[in-house]
């Protein structure tokens, strides 16, 4: 290995960004030599994680916030310098609804509303408040999510809270994803306590409050552009990586225009089904598995309107659409609602979430075919009929990856297949969670482990251990 060590990090989402800043800030504190190089095929950095500002309003083109409760990202924020930039959530934010029956129904954020909720009937709560007595989960049995509730608080509550939630969460179908993978925490509350109420009462004591919803005074691309920034010239965007191979223990990273980048070191930041085709040559079983991978696309319609056009007030943080309403929209974000400064006074931000796995063909619409979609189906649950002041369109063709049942096991094969190939590594929500918190962990944990490796000597591990952390849907 040469003195400095040369690490390259292909992918500059925000995992990857992390990961890259992480080790950098540990080669200077250590004064370590370090020749580090993150490769972005995009033509900015960011993944998901952009913000642009447009006849007044501010529209995120991906996630808009993050739970406080994760370490790793309050950890980032505060070595970037950017704690005075924090904004919360608006307390009206908690309140969040499903459209059932072509009506807004409150979701229950508490025991009194569950007995009052229109979101469920009367036969559906009394079921739901029957969990502390549902059976065993069965052994041996990877459960799927629907599954899993279904069996614990009812079939009723389960198709109208659950599988509308996994709808928001990750873009997914609650019948095929793994419990176990995709909400860890559910499974251990379980195993733990027996019941899931019970598990929260057990762990009342231990909390500290109330997770707290934040973005930046800027948006979530606050995070991204500084991360960017102080990364400088290791950053290289519009830089598609073609293939990886080794000659020895030399990495060579070949690009599509033909430049070679040698390394030592090189983590794949990119999706599973973005790095499979890299490595195609190198290990077609490694190749095979990445692509086993599943992906959920969305795409995502901002919509600018006067205040006084919307019917109806804006009082939470948006709805979610049951599956049982046939809609190509799995979501809306009343985002001037939920932070301060996503829009001028007298007008209105809305962002429509629409695809995922319910309707997978809306991705490939045309951009005026979404808004069209998008705007019919907000005019019949809130009745908003007013030309849009302003519009914006994204469409993530692989927005989130689909943990589904047997994710745990492919992961493992992934990550013991990787291991066969000295400096080469894998990171980032394929694999460790779909959140933004989730990214950022990946990539921070990933960052600490080459650290280890490269300057301590330190073998790799076979696996990545991370903490669960609470669920927040991906319209957050």
């Amino acid at each position: 290995m040469t003195a400095a060590p040369r690490v390259v990090v292909v992918g500059g989402g925000i995992t990857g960004l992390a990961l890259a800043f992480s080790l950098q800030a540990d080669a200077q504190r250590r004064e370590a030599p370090l020749l580090l190089r993150v490769l972005d095929g995009a033509a900015r950095a960011g993944g998901h994680v952009q913000t642009t500002r447009a006849d007044g309003f501010l529209v995120e083109a991906g996630p808009n916030g993050f739970l406080n409760r994760e370490p790793h990202t309050m950890a980032l924020i505060e070595a970037l310098g950017l704690g005075p930039r924090l904004v919360e959530a608006r307390p009206e934010a908690r309140r969040r609804f499903i459209v059932r029956g072509g009506r807004l129904c409150q979701v229950p954020d508490g025991p009194r509303s569950l007995l009052t909720t229109t979101a469920l009937s009367w036969r559906g709560r009394l079921r739901l408040l029957a969990e502390p007595f549902a059976g065993a989960p069965p052994a041996g049995v990877d459960e799927t999510v629907h599954a899993f509730a279904t069996r614990r608080i009812g079939a009723e509550a389960a198709d109208m809270l659950v599988d509308t939630a996994v709808s928001g969460i990750s873009a997914g179908d609650s019948r095929r994803l793994s419990v176990r993978a995709q909400f860890p925490q559910m499974a251990e509350m379980e195993r733990e306590h027996g019941s899931l109420v019970r598990a929260m009462f057990a762990r009342r004591g231990q909390r500290t409050g109330p997770s707290k919803l934040l973005s930046f005074d800027d948006g979530l691309g606050v995070l991204a552009t500084t991360l960017a920034n102080r990364l400088g010239p290791a950053l290289q965007c519009r830089a598609r990586v073609q293939s990886i191979d080794r000659t020895g223990a030399t990495w060579r990273v070949a690009l599509e225009d033909g430049a070679i980048v040698l390394a030592d070191h090189v983590v794949l930041a990119v999706p599973a089904r973005t790095a499979a085709p890299m490595l195609q040559r190198l290990d077609p079983a490694l190749a095979a598995g990445l692509t086993a991978i599943e992906y959920s696309g969305l795409g995502v319609v901002a919509l600018g309107y006067r205040t006084a056009d919307v019917p109806r007030a804006l009082d939470g943080y948006g709805y979610l659409v049951t599956k049982p309403e046939g809609l190509a929209t799995l979501g809306v974000v009343w985002e001037s609602s939920l932070f301060a400064g996503r829009a001028a006074d007298g007008t209105a931000l809305l962002r429509v979430f629409l695809g995922g796995a319910r309707r997978p063909e809306v991705v490939d619409l045309s951009p005026q075919d979404l808004v069209e979609r998008a705007r019919a189906e907000l005019a019949a649950v809130m009745g908003i009929a007013a030309e849009p002041r302003h519009v914006s369109v994204f469409r993530w063709p692989s927005a989130i990856a689909q943990y589904t049942v047997g994710h745990d096991e492919r992961r493992a094969a992934i990550r013991h297949q990787v291991q066969r190939h000295p400096g080469l590594h894998v990171c980032g929500t394929s694999y460790d969670g779909v959140s933004f918190n989730h990214a950022v962990r990946s990539g921070r944990i990933m960052a600490h482990e080459l650290a280890e490796m490269v300057w301590d000597g330190a073998r790799p591990r076979t696996a990545v251990t991370v903490p669960a952390i609470p669920p927040a849907t991906v319209l957050a």
